[in-house]
């Protein structure tokens, strides 16, 4: 017997051709079986492949060992398979009596192999399975099963001195289970090169490091100094995973490269950070994660990839190792893999995409460089969940040299004009690709912009508003600063609905001021027409002259505030304006306040006693403070801590928020982008409806008030020397008050006492407190003092009324009508008293005509309790105590009162 077999060392080549009554010899005959062998061994290995296709696992049955049906293929091309389990129950050695075969001998010793043997096979050196561990001294779990093509060629003719009848040798192929150590399994294994073996040990992936804008980013230089961190570790993982890609890939793209390009690689890497300026770091980060992302897609391109082009013969030529009998203990290094063919193999396409990828991860790393942006252009792309290749080819490459090696799939077919970039007018002439946003965009889900940093804010904003409007974009806009952005630097409206009641406010003072001017037009024409007064009331003074003196005073701030409440940039300073027309609005009814009675209170009262002013002031002191909460907003790190998932992505994705980042200077330095719309726009909106006046009834402005005579009613000194002598006069006066007022019934004059000018006390029926009046030698300031202490008395007269028990329902009510009226009635005395003395500049130091007019006042005010009268009262006195021409005594005055009212 001997071990001389052929294999694969030496493939046939040639074989005879027989010809007709040709002797055959045995070379003839075994050249053609030679060479169909080779090459039928040739069509399974290189063809086909090597190794387990399919199941040959091997496990223990209790004592027994269990091998199930399977097929695979040798390096040397036996083809072994198995159509049904078979079982073994004992075992043999398998040592150096058997063929000799070079992958069992280690260091010139054979491995120690165990036979098994098929259970009902006769052999007598067979021993139980069931001690195997006890005469061994391994534990048969801990055993590998291999299955073995034992091959040789074997001669049993035996010839004599007188006959040798010699028939020829056989190639004897015998399937042998052999176990052996997992130690030696693993080295008998033989695994093979492939792209998948690089992938999943030699080759890491690379990570990528993140930004976070955390800790002090106000400047440009802070900005650059976070992302020079990320770009710190992306470099350094970049210069490890590039310098341990050629070892173990060298085999199958050794022909791509005459030497490692790692060195080269790293090199020019190095060049380009060292390089990088602050402005564009975005671009230089964006740079080193196509480098990364190219890698890890090489990387990936391997997996799967375990096809083996003309296997290494000499791996696994008559065995397979069919790994570890317990599953607990197997492991992929201690069983031969299947290495398919390329011919067969699915995943040997993913090869020529890893070899295109080496090829432009080399045009990447040569070919960038930022350039000058010209303008804004916004390119349809891909998010970073698509591979780099689907994306549009960012500008901080040249195009020229980057587009051909952009997307493997394109250069598959031939055209690799159409990747999108945008640069794309460089290299290409179809509008589609030059100008894709006039074409279908649903396709894509992000949108690529470029060409805004190191350009001034206002051109950038206007040409990405342009190009989002002008192609319908689903994309929203917001801008931001590194710096706390001053009030105004934005447009100032975000809340829509505080600028539609801000606008509703303004539009309603302006109707106040246009009633009350329409108004006070419709008063002066009928005190001009009017026969009820004559000139002689007003001591000779045309009253036709006095209401246009009056008119005019009012109606010219009136004008001028209307006109900055309507202006389409809303001018604040209205409110002095306003004031001087709620002033000219008091004097002018104060003017004219004996010659007229009031039905309902008129235009010029609503702009007297108007809140809508005061809502307005309100209202722009919440605009203000909205202003300065969306100016903290507008700064970087704050709106980072509104929006957490605010990231750079060199675009924005649809249905997403592009985040412009620009410095003190308004220049664009960076970008970011949130995956959601985030804020309300920050357009100016439009200019607003114009609303109608409010309806009011014609009788407002025809005959607004009635005019009415007052015999010397300006000529007050009768009204107070002569009050004895002309009690017919004054008891006609208050003939009206009589029914809740007994009016100088049985009054009498009481003792004239103190007075700076010999002013006394007039005592009124059920008075006992009394008020000073008369006396005074200012006439009007007599006037004001007798009707305030009058209407005061009025109020106590009805106050004592209603504290009668027997009263009926129907009289207490009309006595609490009439007590409101009269608080009201006195109220507005107080307030035109007090307008008299401060107008009049009388002196309200102690002792003084002015200060008991005051006094008068102060104890007059003291008898309202009527809310709303308190509350016309304390507009009156404000408006009097705010006044620039009242003195600062008179103000004084003023507060005691308010304050001592406890309505101030």
């Amino acid at each position: 017997m001997t071990d001389t077999i052929r294999n694969l060392d030496d493939i046939a080549t040639e074989y005879a051709f027989f010809e007709q009554d040709q002797v055959l010899t045995p070379g003839q005959l075994n050249s053609v079986s030679e060479y169909l062998g080779d090459q039928e061994r040739l069509t399974r290995v290189a063809l086909v492949g090597v190794g387990i296709a399919c199941g040959l696992r091997a496990a223990l049955d209790g004592a027994e060992v269990v091998l199930s049906h399977g097929v695979g293929t040798t390096t040397d091309g036996d083809a072994v398979f198995l159509d049904e389990e078979t079982r073994y129950d004992r075992y043999k050695p398998y040592d150096s009596s058997a063929p000799a075969y070079p992958p069992f001998i280690r260091n010139g010793k054979m491995i120690a192999a165990y036979e098994l043997v098929k259970e009902g096979e006769s052999d007598s050196r067979a021993l139980v399975l069931s001690g195997f561990t006890a005469r061994e001294g391994l534990a048969l779990e801990s055993m590998a099963a291999v299955l073995y093509v034992e091959s040789f060629l074997s001669d049993d003719d035996l010839c004599t001195g007188t006959d040798c009848d010699n028939l020829g040798k056989e190639s004897v192929h015998n399937l042998k289970l052999l176990l052996v150590e997992r130690a030696s399994a693993a080295a008998l294994a033989g695994a093979l090169d492939t792209p998948d073996g690089a992938a999943r040990k030699p080759l890491d992936p690379a990570r990528i490091a993140r930004v976070f804008v955390r800790g002090a980013v106000t400047t440009e230089a802070a900005l650059a100094g976070v992302y020079r961190e990320a770009c710190a570790g992306i470099h350094k993982e970049l210069a490890r995973v590039l310098g341990a890609l050629w070892a173990p890939t060298r085999f199958f793209l050794g022909d791509l490269a005459d030497a490692d390009p790692a060195p080269r690689w790293v090199k020019s890497l190095e060049a380009i950070r060292d390089q990088a300026k602050d402005r564009g770091i975005q671009y230089y980060y964006d740079f080193l994660k196509d480098v990364a992302e190219t890698y890890n897609a090489f990387r990936d391109a391997l997996f799967g990839d375990t096809a083996a082009c003309c296997p290494d013969r000499t791996a696994f030529p008559k065995h397979l190792v069919l790994g570890a009998l317990d599953p607990a203990q197997a492991s992929a290094r201690e069983r031969t893999g299947f290495y398919p063919s390329p011919a067969v193999s699915a995943a040997f396409e993913q090869r020529a995409r890893a070899r295109f990828l080496l090829g432009k991860l080399d045009i990447l790393v040569a070919n960038f460089a930022l350039p000058v942006p010209k303008e804004v252009r916004i390119t349809p792309s891909g998010c970073e969940d698509r591979a780099l290749e689907a994306r549009a080819i960012p500008f901080y490459y040249r195009s020229k040299a980057v587009y051909s090696a952009w997307s493997y799939a394109l250069s598959q077919r031939g055209t690799p004009e159409d990747n999108l970039s945008y640069s794309a007018d460089e290299y290409a002439s179809d509008d589609a690709v030059t100008k894709p946003l006039a074409y279908q965009i649903g396709a894509f889900d992000f949108f690529r912009v470029e060409g805004h940093v190191g350009r001034p804010l206002k051109d950038v904003k206007a040409e990405l508003e342009a190009a989002i409007n002008s192609f319908n974009l689903p994309v929203d806009l917001e801008y931001v600063r590194l710096d706390k952005p001053p009030r105004g630097w934005r447009p100032p409206w975000r809340n829509l609905d505080l600028y539609r009641l801000h606008n509703l406010v303004r539009t309603d003072v302006a109707a106040r001021l246009a009633d009350a001017d329409k108004f006070g037009q419709a008063f002066a024409d009928q005190v001009k027409t009017s026969k009820d007064v004559s000139d002689a009331d007003n001591d000779n003074v045309p009253l036709s002259r006095t209401v246009d003196d009056k008119k005019l005073l009012m109606s010219k701030p009136i004008a001028a505030a209307s006109k900055k409440l309507g202006a389409d940039q809303y001018d604040r300073s209205w409110k002095d304006d306003f004031q001087d027309a709620v002033r000219g609005a008091a004097d002018f009814t104060q003017a004219f306040t004996l010659v007229t009675k009031k039905e309902f209170a008129s235009p010029l009262d609503d702009l007297i006693t108007a809140q809508p002013a005061r809502w307005l002031d309100w209202l722009d002191v919440m605009v203000d403070d909205a202003q300065d909460k969306d100016a903290e907003r507008a700064q970087l790190l704050q709106f980072a801590q509104e929006h957490p998932g605010l990231e750079h992505y060199a675009g924005v994705a649809r249905g997403g928020t592009f985040v412009v980042v620009c410095d003190a200077n308004d220049t664009v330095i960076a970008d970011f982008m949130l995956p959601y719309t985030c804020c309300q726009p920050r357009t100016e909106p439009a200019k607003p409806p114009v609303l109608p006046l409010p309806v009011r009834p014609d009788v407002v402005y025809q005959g607004p008030v009635r005019l009415v005579p007052f015999p010397d009613k300006l000529r007050f000194e009768k009204f107070v020397t002569g009050l004895t002598a002309d009690f017919d006069v004054q008891k006609k006066y208050f003939d009206g008050l009589k029914d809740t007022v007994a009016i100088f019934s049985g009054a009498k004059a009481g003792a004239v006492t103190g007075g700076a000018a010999g002013g006394g006390v007039l005592t009124f029926p059920g008075d006992t407190k009394g008020f000073p009046a008369g006396g005074f030698d200012d006439q009007v300031l007599n006037f004001h003092t007798a009707n305030t202490a009058l209407k005061a008395q009025m109020v106590d007269s009805l106050r004592q009324q209603l504290l009668d028990p027997q009263i009926d329902e129907a009289k207490r009510g009309i006595l609490e009508k009439q007590l409101g009226d009269a608080e009201a009635d006195l109220g507005t005395s107080i307030v035109t008293m007090t307008q008299y003395v401060s107008d009049a500049k009388l002196d309200v130091k102690a002792g003084t005509d002015g200060a008991a007019a005051m006094a008068v006042a102060s104890q007059a005010l003291g008898k309202v309790g009527n809310i709303d009268a308190l509350s016309q009262i304390e507009k009156g006195l404000n408006t009097v105590g705010t006044s620039a021409d009242t003195g600062a005594d008179m103000k004084v005055v003023i507060g005691g009162m308010l304050g001592g009212r406890g309505i101030m």
